[in-house]
């Protein structure tokens, strides 16, 4: 019976789990006349959402990049970074990665890419 109770235990809680949190994707808009801004919806446990990304240059690891903040508040159901006044033209890269933390646990979407 002991083994049994062990294993069990073992399977739900050892080993990670399939419905481990995962960020969501990163939504990017371009703002008029000029700027952008990259949002993920709120979730229940979010205290913070970090955006970090670099124009037209691959992100080296997890570097802080060109733009590097971290957003503290939602506001209207929406973790959002704005940069107002980056110029983004047709064909620019925005490299990136975004990091949330949810019920006190780090967690990072990496290797972010949006083509203008």
């Amino acid at each position: 019976m002991f083994k049994i109770l062990f294993c069990v235990y073992f399977i739900h809680i050892l080993l990670p789990s399939s419905s481990a949190y995962q960020v969501p994707a990163a939504q990017i808009k371009l703002l008029q006349p000029r700027g952008f801004s990259v949002s993920i919806p709120d979730e229940q446990g979010i205290t913070l959402f970090a955006f970090h990304g670099k124009l037209n240059e691959e992100m080296n690891g997890l570097e802080a990049g060109t733009w590097s903040q971290d957003i503290t508040k939602s506001i209207n159901g929406w973790w959002t970074f704005y940069d107002m006044n980056a110029e983004l033209k047709p064909g620019d890269v925005l490299y990136f990665w975004t990091y949330v933390l949810k019920d006190g646990l780090g967690y990072r979407r990496d290797n972010g890419v949006f083509t203008v």
